[in-house]
């Protein structure tokens, strides 16, 4: 508390392993972008925090959270945490550390040297029935499916958009699988395939704290 005004507190990016990427992470603060962050501490964990910024919907605040959650993804695996995540202090965020530790370890290991893509799949023309539509659509996904650790339909089903899929590829394949993409996609002239990321893997967080607000998406 300063002068009867409440300090706004601490907003929570992310959570690293604590000291694994330390040089790597501690190199990319104070660099002077208005991007510094620094680590609050906790057994095995870190989180990455900065003081908040009121109010917290300001798209400053937005920016500022998506390209901090990049630059830890091309560093260190990381959980990353929704928007608006604020604790009053760092007491708060080890606390939060300590009770979800278990989840929060496992979800690293998981998420281990992963980056998520977004396939997209839109219907390129007029004029092709609905069954055309869903064949294409299951021939995109299955083999993409396939060739990921992991694979979610975000949606599916619409005359325009076809299909949105999220994949959790290992780093080491990402530009192999935009290339396998962009390859198939002339086998299908019904269709137009667009390919989003590499993003932080926000689909597929095994277990995501209690009482945290929905998931605020780099990639609408």
């Amino acid at each position: 508390m300063s002068d009867g005004v409440a300090d706004p507190g601490l907003t929570v990016h992310a959570v690293v392993r604590n000291r694994v990427s330390e040089r790597a992470l501690d190199a990319v603060q104070g660099v002077g972008d208005g991007l510094e962050y620094r680590l609050v501490e906790f057994g095995a964990l870190a989180a990455v925090v900065t003081d908040a910024v009121d109010p917290p919907a300001d798209p400053y605040v937005l920016r500022r959270h998506g390209r901090i959650v990049a630059r830890l993804l091309r560093r260190s695996s990381i959980v990353p945490l929704p928007l608006g995540f604020v604790a009053r202090d760092e007491d708060v965020v080890r606390v939060f550390l300590e009770g979800q530790r278990v989840p929060l370890l496992e979800a690293l290991e998981y998420l281990e040297d992963g980056y998520e893509l977004r396939l997209h799949l839109s219907a390129r023309t007029a004029g092709h029935s609905e069954d055309q539509l869903r064949t294409v659509a299951h021939h995109v996904y299955e083999p993409r499916q396939h060739q990921a650790r992991a694979a979610r339909l975000l949606s599916e089903g619409g005359r325009e958009r076809l299909l949105s899929a999220a994949f959790l590829i290992p780093r080491s394949e990402w530009i192999r699988f935009v290339e396998q993409v962009s390859d198939g996609e002339g086998r299908y002239p019904a269709g137009r395939m667009d390919v989003t990321g590499p993003w932080a893997a926000w689909d597929f967080i095994p277990v995501m704290p209690a009482g945290l607000p929905a998931t605020t998406r780099e990639d609408p």
